[in-house]
């Protein structure tokens, strides 16, 4: 009989135990920050017909961040944050994450007018003609433009040059283009040529702006102005980041 109290004794001591365990503090504004995070997504998926509850939303961050909280101590407390290999991962994931926050604080800060939006909108339905002929080397291709300078014609190259994707005479959506031609064609003019041999896999091209025409599926610049403003300003900080990246040594 003793030993059958002493037993429950124990185990009422483990349930208090358990009862007695309290889930750690949260700071609140760490949960502000992760409610506005699931609320921006929610917002991407704006056709979904109920609302939100804000409520639920906070209790279940609340529990997402004590979990995290739980696991990252026990992570440090078996001595995780002392492996190499550990570390190095961290601050990949924190360079990242630097990297894509900067990322987003130049697209916000980024300033679009109303004439750069609708260029902008000029330039992603704007279909363009190619003519072209390919060499195996560099100096071919800039043999080739020697004869260009001396008169002759981009048709007369072609036929004296002549190869099999020539054949082809549609309309390509010029933003669609690989860099370095997208920038490229996006300067040129109709009968234009462009100034240096374009490498493309083994052969060196050289390319005529044949035609220039817009595509006629295009929605209306009203339709599409809030996604043209992002991408204009996603455009502008890519330019950006190009720029600094060269400035540091690194091909972008």
């Amino acid at each position: 009989m003793k030993q059958k109290k002493t037993a429950a004794a124990v185990i009422a001591a483990m349930l208090a135990g358990f009862a007695a365990a309290k889930a750690p503090e949260i700071d609140p504004a760490l949960v502000d920050t992760l409610v506005a995070q699931i609320m921006q997504q929610a917002d991407r998926h704006a056709e979904q017909s109920q609302k939100p509850d804000g409520q639920a939303i906070r209790n279940d961050a609340v529990r997402r961040l004590q979990t995290l909280e739980v696991l990252k101590n026990r992570a440090l407390k078996e001595g995780l944050d002392k492996d190499k290999d550990v570390q190095n991962r961290f601050k990949i994931a924190e360079a990242s994450f630097y990297a894509e926050e900067y990322v987003r604080f130049l697209e916000r800060s980024e300033t679009v007018s109303e004439d750069e939006l609708h260029k902008f909108y000029e330039q992603q339905i704007r279909m363009i003609k190619l003519q072209q002929v390919s060499f195996a080397t560099e100096e071919e291709a800039r043999q080739a433009q020697q004869l260009l300078l001396k008169g002759l014609s981009f048709e007369g190259l072609m036929k004296r040059y002549p190869n099999d994707e020539q054949a082809f005479d549609g309309f390509i959506m010029a933003q669609q283009l690989p860099e370095p031609l997208a920038s490229q064609f996006a300067a040129m003019n109709r009968g234009d040529v462009t100034r240096d041999p374009v490498k493309l896999g083994e052969r060196y091209y050289l390319f005529k702006l044949s035609e220039v025409g817009k595509n006629p599926d295009a929605q209306p610049f009203e339709l599409v102005r809030n996604q043209l403003e992002q991408g204009l300003r996603q455009e502008k900080a890519r330019l950006k980041i190009d720029a600094l990246l060269e400035e540091n040594g690194v091909k972008p």
